[in-house]
Formats: structure tokens, sequence, C-alpha cells
């Protein structure tokens, strides 16, 4: 197949796929798995990573650049290292990422570098251990503290750390996540709240604007816009004088549909091309009834061309038509 450009119907380009490789996890954050957990996928039904590597590959030949690799937690799925080797060995891609909480990272960060993986992005909601225990029913926050200079030590240049903003429950350490950037060549990321089905009443309590956030950021100095403000997802500001760099991801207050590249594969093997979106198609199934890469990437461009104009959040909060939803399961 020829290297083409996937566009979409409102001529955006999609360059970007997120893989998530396991509906489970290690943790159970309060704003992702209800509190009686979900029902997770048969180990039959997840994708093989001799699928996962098939549908990358088709992928990146249709104009896909970038892929994360994305949970669940990632590194609970046995023998990970290996994907991402597989993936680096994909031409047409220019960068591969993970997403993680980190909880695993310490061992992993040295053999994930020697695979090839170029960035990791660190879920991390507060920095106090006793709150952290709570909103992830029982993490320990020094283990992340550990995977997090590990991954450092390991020579991964660029790691962003992402706070979900809850109001009343994390936004007192607005301050304290912006001081780790002073020092430190990271990039912290607020992130709003976003509304799913089993958190939709109490959305709007815990909804913290990034506009809010700003205004708190600013007693510690004036926020000046990074140079690498051309990414699609977050905008991002340095305090003067600050090493790192801070993000502002607001997918409610200041939708960035209009520039989004993403597509997203879930466990099972369904490729969405909104993360608001209950629309998929099937890609798991016509790998397994022994489809052909041309066949394969006529559904990718399916997807692409299913894509909708921008997100309903407001109105419909992610998974509320779909019983024991929980972000994990699309790799959010």
């Amino acid at each position: 197949m020829s290297m083409e450009n996937l566009k979409d119907n409102f001529g955006r380009t999609i360059n970007y796929l997120r893989i998530s490789v396991t509906d489970r996890c290690n943790l159970r954050c309060m704003y992702c798995m209800p509190t009686g957990g979900i029902l997770h996928k048969e180990p039959e039904s997840i994708l093989s990573f001799e699928e996962i590597t098939r549908i990358a590959r088709v992928s990146a030949s249709l104009g896909i650049k970038k892929i994360r690799v994305t949970g669940g937690e990632p590194l609970v799925r046995r023998d990970i290292v290996s994907l991402i080797r597989s993936l680096r060995e994909i031409q047409e891609l220019d960068e591969i990422a993970l997403t993680t909480n980190a909880v695993l990272l310490k061992p992993y960060a040295p053999l994930l570098k020697e695979a090839g993986l170029g960035r990791i992005n660190i879920s991390l909601d507060s920095l106090d251990a006793q709150k952290f225990n709570r909103i992830t029913c029982g993490g320990n926050l020094d283990d992340v503290l550990k995977g997090i200079e590990e991954a450092m030590v390991s020579g991964f240049s660029v790691i962003k750390i992402n706070a979900v903003l809850m109001r009343g429950i994390n936004t007192d350490e607005i301050i304290d996540f912006a001081e780790m950037t002073r020092t430190s060549p990271i990039q912290v990321r607020f992130i709003e709240y976003m509304p799913t089905g089993f958190t939709s009443q109490i959305h709007r309590k815990l909804y913290f604007s990034v506009n809010e956030a700003k205004d708190i950021l600013r007693t510690l100095g004036k926020l000046i816009p990074a140079q690498d403000n051309s990414v699609t997802t977050a905008s991002v500001f340095r305090v003067s004088g600050f090493r790192g760099t801070i993000g502002f991801i607001s997918a409610l207050s200041e939708p960035f549909c209009s520039s989004c590249n993403k597509l997203r594969l879930t466990a099972d093997g369904f490729l969405r091309s909104c993360l608001h979106s209950s629309t998929a198609i099937n890609l798991k199934q016509p790998i397994r009834d022994g489809a052909n890469d041309e066949k394969l990437a006529g559904l990718i461009r399916r997807s692409v061309a299913l894509k909708p104009a921008k997100h309903n959040l407001w109105e419909k909060p992610l998974g509320s038509d779909t019983e024991n939803f929980s972000m994990c399961q699309i790799g959010g």
C-alpha cells in the first residue's frame, strides 16, 4: 500500500493512534473505575501483540505517525516491552509513547527506553500520600515517585505528569504540582474532569476549569506561552524562570475538537474515532476471519470518515448509555 494522509470529513489530518493493550489496572481511581469494578474482557477477546502490531503497521502505511500505548495500565500486560520493540520496527512511525500510572515503572523504565520508547506520560492526581491512596483506592505514592525518578535517570527527555483537576479534592495542590517544573524539565498537565456515566451526578460538583487553575498559578509568576504550543491537545506555558512547562487540557471549557488528530484502538479490537462517541469499527473479527491488509485499511479509513465534528459531553456524559462503564476500557 502506498503512503497517504488520512483526512476526515472536516479536513482534519489524522496521524495519531492510541492503542489500549488491556482493560485491567492495578489502581481504582475514583473518576475512572466504578466502585464495584468492571467486568473485564476475557483474555481471548483481547488483541494479541501480533494483531496490535499488524494494525499499527497498516495504520502507519495510511499516515499514522505517532502511537501511544495505554490501558487500563499497560505495564500490567505481560511482556509489554516486546510490543514496544515490535512497534519501533515500523519505519513510518515518528514516535512511540506510553501512558502509565507509574506504579510499576521503576523496573520497566530502562527496558522501555532500550526497546525504543520515546515518551512517557504519567497519571498522578495527588502529591500527598494519604490523598493519593484515597483517590486511587489503595495506591502507594512512593512507588510512583520512584518510577518518575527512574524514568528521568533512564534518559527519557520528555516526561509529562497528568493531573485531573477535582474541586475540593486536589485543587489545593495546583501550586505544588507546578513547583515540580521549577527545576525539572518535565511538563505538568492539568486536565479538566470529564463526566462519565457513573460520575455524571457528581461531575458539576467536582468540575474545576483550567482557567481557574491558571488564576491560581499566576501567583507564582507570569505564565509565558511555550514554544510547543503547536500541539493539539494541551496549551502549554512556562512560569517565568521555571525550567519545565505547564500544560492545560480544556476538553470542556475550551474544546480542541477542531484540531483533533486521534484514533483510539480498544484492547478488544474496536477502533474509535472519538473518545466521546460510542461509534466503533470492529477490527479484531475481520483480522481473525483472515482479512488482508487492504480490507483492514478500508476499515481504518471508514473509522476516520465517521469521526464527528465535536463531542457533546455536557449533554451526554461518556459511557452514559453503557452499564458498568469505565474509562480504562477505551484507553482514555
